[in-house]
């Protein structure tokens, strides 16, 4: 009740600031400047934040072009330079990643999704050799809950294709996907460094029982477990009530293991493949310091076809932990493994039953359809493998 009750104020709050906003329509002038929504985004502003390290350079106009709406809306930008911006090679096409709406900034500015990711792509994808976007700017208000972000086009810049649930993954796909994530857990794997420099990267643990309450999860999963019976195989629903105890379980091993930076979010609408065959991440909002096994049983089992994941499944674990030990040294022991990424496979699915069924307060993230299949692959990898049981 009180998790429901804050959420209300919140909204209200919210609310009340985004009524302002479509009133008085403030524009972004200075780079220390948050943009409430695209249309605020000025010349002045990007030439701020975009032109800082070109001697000279000045943004001449940008046009705003709709792209898509989920837990942000997407937009990409135009943008126009004078001549030494345009010697420069200053990126002409972006895509902007921002909360405009009421329920835009109750997922991503309430749960300080966007402020982490944001923070992000200005602290950590520098960091990394994998396959991701790059980030140009990123801009958050604590108190009205705005968050602008400025992406790079990878579409002009490398030829992608995003991907969707309707994307057959080959085995090559599914290789270089494992490959990225080997890379990823294992750039801090066991590091102090996350914990200590990045404490804005929630630990797991904590990360799942603070959106869990906030979210009102346990009770908005057993509503979609009614909703998706249709997809959900009878041995999984014959545990439904095993589900909620089986996810407390399986978040010991995020505190008993080495630690890493894991994505948290690696469903299959997620990736995208360039014009060179290769496998990138996108929508790093849900990140988090935790085992490898999150990011790995949620990739394979979101991913694939029920039967390619059963044939491919102990070979791609078999990949990931080569490629992992040949960047850290330690190779986990592949039962242990195994059995990590059975137990993890619920978290995966509470995932999909929060997107499903929610507070009439958040926005529908994904469609029924993409809800639906998700729901289908993971709940039958769980039937496969018992792992309610494991």
């Amino acid at each position: 009740m009180a998790a429901s009750g804050a959420t209300a104020l919140a909204a209200l709050r919210i609310g009340g600031r985004v009524a302002f906003e479509r009133l008085v329509r403030p524009k972004a002038r200075r780079a220390e400047d948050v943009p409430c929504s695209p249309e605020a985004i000025t010349p002045e502003w990007l030439t701020a934040v975009l032109c800082q390290q070109t001697p000279g350079a000045v943004v001449t106009d940008v046009v705003v072009k709709a792209s898509s709406a989920g837990t942000h809306e997407r937009h990409q930008l135009i943008v126009s330079y004078n001549d030494a911006g345009q010697r420069a090679g200053l990126p002409r096409s972006m895509f902007t990643k921002s909360l405009p709406s009421i329920v835009t900034r109750m997922i991503g500015g309430f749960n300080g999704t966007a402020r982490v990711e944001g923070r992000f792509y200005t602290q950590l994808r520098p960091q990394l050799e994998i396959e991701a976007p790059i980030g140009y700017h990123a801009a958050f208000d604590r108190q009205t809950y705005a968050s602008m972000l400025l992406l790079e086009d990878m579409v002009a810049t490398k030829s992608a294709t995003f991907c969707n649930y309707k994307t057959y993954v080959d085995r090559e796909m599914a290789e270089d996907m494992v490959d990225v994530l080997a890379a990823l857990h294992a750039r801090f794997y066991g590091n102090d460094e996350l914990a200590a420099r990045y404490r804005w990267v929630a630990g797991y643990p904590r990360w799942f029982t603070i959106g869990a309450e906030k979210m009102s999860l346990e009770h908005y999963t057993r509503k979609a477990f009614d909703a998706a019976a249709h997809v959900i195989p009878a041995s999984v629903l014959a545990q439904r009530d095993a589900v909620w105890p089986a996810a407390i379980r399986a978040l010991a091993v995020h505190d008993s293991e080495p630690q890493g930076l894991i994505h948290s979010d690696v469903h299959i609408g997620n990736w995208y493949r360039t014009g060179a065959g290769k496998m990138g991440l996108c929508d790093w909002q849900c990140l988090a310091r935790g085992h490898w096994t999150r990011d790995f049983s949620y990739a394979v089992t979101a991913a694939l076809t029920p039967d390619d994941r059963r044939n491919w499944e102990t070979d791609l674990l078999r990949r990931y932990l080569d490629r992992f030990a040949g960047l850290t040294g330690t190779r986990p022991d592949f039962d242990q493994s195994f059995l990590h990424y059975r137990q993890q496979m619920v978290h995966a699915l509470l995932m999909w039953t929060i997107t499903l069924c929610h507070s009439p307060l958040l926005p529908a993230m994904q469609s029924e359809q993409t809800t639906l299949a998700m729901i289908g692959r993971i709940s039958t990898a769980m039937a496969d493998l018992d792992s309610l049981r494991s």
